[in-house]
């Protein structure tokens, strides 16, 4: 839920296995949870604890948001719904309860300092300058729906699961090298294959279908006729962005401003510096007295250590890249001059600059306009919750949308006959729509009787919206879409047809056949193609998913297959393998690693799955499929 916003933060161990229990969420259902538990509004209980509705369908909400912002407006709750987002979300809060009880019992904790850190060091929070930034924190918090308590309770949870999750699973499974190598055998194995390509076109032209062809499909497939619902909805919208421009900000705001995040405005010094690294002490100083004696820093590297000028480099780093001891006597030096031996736990360096870039800081006067903007934005945000509620109290009071804009000075916007999608009825995506992910899914979930909406925009402003007019989904007439009809049915038997062709010169060349001869028939030519991998790279653009299964189905060269060509130039092909290539060893020598990481990280999914059975019957977990479906329903 969390993991983004924590990018960063979490040990590789806990990322790892926070990706598999999110993989686990999506697989492992609810069906083996005790059903009902009585009269309880509560979605779940977990031992002692309960998920009530209101947690269940904040998360269930977030989770349809983030959907939205990845497949566009247009995904509504229900197909949510369809897709079981209701049944992994819930078991998603389900899950996350059994481990932080698991946690607790086992007397692991999660401490203030932890909380903090993960807020402090979190991306999603941070400015310009790479430092916390408050204006984006509370930006997060209003369009995730959370309060700061929420959020710190959830992020206290994630520290419990993590530590938890990686104590126990972190470092136990390890991939057998037989099972590695068997599989990597098995995916990086190369087939080539012989083909033709049985273009539909090239084919007899199938006969016109008859009026009661056109009607039967046309009756089976409604769903390709059907145009969709259209709505009219009319809008105002107001930026954080505007509203700070007219923001009264004064100088001793921007200065304390600039005062709280002077490190942003500070740019460090850098330095190019190379270094040379001895086992003992005696060793380095003979080295730097060899260099005194005028002896180049390269020449003495490449005698004392066989290391040639491009490892030398730490390349250009600042004092924070390195090392305490390390730093402080590189920082020291003047450029092209040699340190003395500095001591560090992995031996006696010498170290030489070969470059300094000095550091710079922007003044107060320099930055002073930034300023202005940061403040400006971050008190317009502040006086945008005020307006919010200021809006929300005009809509109780049953202010029209107009009337509300005309108390703002604002004009009212408006669009017709719009799809789910934000595109007319040419199917051309309107441009003037608001560029905000929620606007259409909150446009196609009111009805017209609805009282205006408000919807939080993601640079911390907000926009009020009301639909007027709703054209429900209809079938179009048959007249008007026959001429589709009829395409869609030619095209069909013309697929068939290459169909039909590719089974019969598989079978002929099956039989003894020759392939180049029936190509030549059809006036096409044999193509040989590139080494295909099971995963399709690199493939034959021509073969779909169905013919390179097929070639790795096959059990020796000279087999032959059929299927059909990959969309969209459609079509048939008929392939015989002509040769099998095994994996080169040196390939296989460097995805070993890779893969054994691969495989163990599916022993560990397992071993929490197992994990996850045993609390769950330790714990105990009973849902209320009534208050669920209620909560389901926001």
């Amino acid at each position: 839920m969390l993991q983004q916003m924590r990018s960063g933060a979490a040990s590789w161990i806990a990322k790892g296995l926070m990706i598999l229990l999110v993989f686990s969420f999506a697989i492992w259902g609810i069906a083996d949870y005790v059903r009902g538990f009585g009269s309880s509004g509560d979605v779940a209980k977990v031992g002692s604890v309960t998920i009530g509705q209101g947690e269940y369908s904040d998360a269930l909400r977030r989770q349809v948001n983030q959907l939205r912002r990845q497949f566009g407006a247009g995904f509504s709750t229900e197909q949510a719904k369809q897709l079981g987002l209701d049944e992994t979300t819930l078991n998603s809060l389900i899950e996350n309860k059994l481990y932080v009880q698991a946690a607790r019992n086992l007397g692991i904790g999660a401490s203030d300092e932890q909380v903090r850190d993960m807020i402090m060091n979190a991306p999603a929070f941070k400015g310009m300058g790479g430092q916390f930034d408050r204006l984006a924190y509370e930006q997060y918090l209003r369009n995730e729906g959370y309060s700061e308590g929420m959020l710190v309770a959830a992020l206290r949870e994630d520290v419990l699961r993590s530590q938890l999750l990686g104590s126990l699973f972190g470092s136990v499974v390890q991939a057998p090298d037989a099972m590695v190598n068997a599989v990597l055998q098995y995916r990086l194995q190369r087939r080539m294959a012989e083909y033709i390509v049985i273009d539909p076109a090239r084919l007899p032209a199938p006969a016109a279908p008859t009026d009661a062809q056109i009607e039967e499909f046309y009756k089976a497939n409604p769903a390709t006729f059907t145009a969709p619902e259209r709505r009219n909805v009319a809008w105002f919208d107001i930026t954080a962005a505007q509203r700070a421009s007219v923001m009264n900000v004064t100088d001793e705001e921007m200065r304390e401003e600039y005062d709280s995040h002077q490190q942003a405005y500070v740019t460090p010094e850098k330095r190019s510096i190379e270094q040379v690294v001895f086992t003992t002490e005696a060793e380095a100083k003979t080295a730097h007295e060899a260099i005194a004696k005028g002896e180049s820093f390269a020449a003495m590297a490449a005698r004392t250590q066989k290391l040639k000028p491009e490892d030398l480099s730490l390349g250009l780093v600042t004092k924070n890249d390195l090392p305490a001891a390390i730093a402080n006597a590189a920082f020291a030096l003047e450029k092209d001059k040699v340190s003395e031996p500095v001591i560090s736990p992995f031996g006696f360096h010498l170290l030489r600059v070969t470059d300094i870039q000095a550091g710079t800081t922007l003044s107060f006067e320099d930055v002073k306009t930034e300023l202005r903007n940061q403040v400006g934005l971050r008190k317009a945000a502040d006086g945008m919750v005020k307006l919010r509620q200021q809006i929300d109290d005009q809509i109780a009071g049953g202010a029209t949308l107009d009337e509300i804009a005309k108390t703002q000075n604002l004009p009212t916007k408006q669009v017709e006959g719009i799809d789910a999608q934000g595109a007319d009825s040419a199917g051309k995506r309107i441009e003037a729509l608001p560029k905000l992910p929620a606007f259409l899914s909150e446009a196609f979930q009111l009805g017209t009787e609805a009282e205006p909406q408000i919807v939080d925009s993601t640079d911390g402003g907000l926009l009020v919206l009301k639909v007027l007019a709703i054209q429900p989904a209809a079938l179009k007439p048959l007249d008007e879409v026959k001429a589709q009809v009829t395409a869609a049915l030619v095209e069909r038997a013309r697929a068939e047809a290459a169909s039909e062709r590719a089974k019969q010169i598989a079978e002929r060349v099956r039989s003894g056949g020759d392939l180049a001869r029936e190509a030549a028939g059809l006036g096409a030519a044999v193509q040989l193609s590139a080494p295909l991998s099971r995963g399709g790279q690199p493939a034959e653009r021509s073969f779909s998913p169905a013919v390179l299964s097929a070639l790795f189905n096959a059990a020796k060269v000279g087999d032959v297959v059929n299927g059909p060509a990959a969309a969209p130039a459609g079509g048939a092909i008929v392939a015989k393998l002509s040769g099998i290539e095994q994996p080169d060893p040196a390939l296989v020598a460097r995805e070993q690693e890779r893969t054994a990481q691969q495989i163990a990280g599916g022993m560990t999914q397992d071993l929490v799955a197992q994990y996850k059975l045993v609390l769950q019957k330790e714990i105990g977990v009973s849902v209320n499929t009534e208050a669920r479906a209620r909560a389901a329903n926001f």
